[in-house]
This record gives C-alpha cells, structure tokens and sequence, in this order.
C-alpha cells in the first residue's frame, strides 16, 4: 500500500514536472506494479476503463477551456499515463475508500482537485479562472468521478474479489 502511493506520487511529480520525456519511467513503473503488486485480474481493465474516462473529462475541460496545456492543442500524452498511474491506486493505496461513499466524495473532492492546482506551479496547466472557481469545480467533478470509480471497482472486481 505504502510503495503504490509512494510510486504515484513519483509518477506524479515526474509526469506533471518533465512531461512527456517522464512516460517511460512512469509505465515501467506501472508495469511493475501490475506484474509484482497487483493480485487482481481485472484490475488493468479497470485501470483502462478509469483511464479513458479520466482522459475524457480532462480532453472536454480542455476543450470548453476551463484549463489549458501550454503548446498543445489536446490533452498532453503524459496527462493520460498520470490518469492510468492514478486508476492504479483504486485496489490499493485507496482501498481505504471501498465501503463509504462521503469518504469518496470528500477525499475525492477535497483532495484530488488540488494535484491539478499544483501543476500551475509547474507550469503545467493553465486555468481559465480563479483557483477558488477552479478548485469548487474540479470538486464537484472529481467527487463525482470517484464515486463512479468505486462503484466500477465494485462490479469489476466483485466476482474476483468473492472468489479469490
């Protein structure tokens, strides 16, 4: 638990600092977790399926221009492993979340809006409009979203999960 948070927190900075050059290390570092962490099956489906969503609601906020990515016209390529190394927390470093639903929202909400915020100190993104506008938004999506992500976990993994 404590060596998936720590590798999402490498990747992370890794991703949101050096970008694109940064993706070979963050999908070994994926790799890894998989073929020497991960003891469910289902899981690269789930992180797949959590990835396309993720990539999808950040491609519409790009495009409405609620935040932009400096010299790119779409969402960057490392924006989407930074959404596959997160899916990747769901079965371990945030099992915590697994049976209540407030702490979804609230951890989701409260906390996730806040990686977006830092990569504007990095120069990563730009928002559209103040931090206060941008964080409530990207609160009430990312609450949302981790809700979703829970209740795929539940019908992705619940048969693997009974019978393992």
């Amino acid at each position: 638990m404590i060596i998936n948070m720590l590798g999402f927190n490498l990747a992370w900075f890794g991703l949101v600092y050096f970008g694109n050059i940064f993706i070979p290390v963050a999908l070994v570092m994926l790799l890894h977790h998989f073929i020497l962490q991960s003891k469910l099956t289902n899981e690269v489906r789930l992180v797949l399926l959590v990835t396309v969503i993720g990539a999808s609601v950040d491609s519409f906020l790009h495009f409405i221009h609620f935040f932009d990515f400096p010299d790119s016209a779409l969402i960057p390529f490392w924006l989407i492993v930074l959404w596959a190394c997160f899916a990747s927390t769901l079965c371990h470093s945030l099992s915590f979340l697994n049976k209540s639903k407030v702490s979804q929202v609230l951890v989701g909400g409260g906390f996730a809006p806040l990686s977006y915020l830092a990569g504007t100190n990095f120069n990563a993104v730009e928002f559209s409009y103040s931090w206060t506008v941008s964080y409530l938004t990207l609160a009430v999506i990312w609450g949302s979203l981790f809700l979703l992500f829970y209740y795929l976990k539940s019908i992705m993994l619940n048969k693997e999960i009974q019978y393992a």
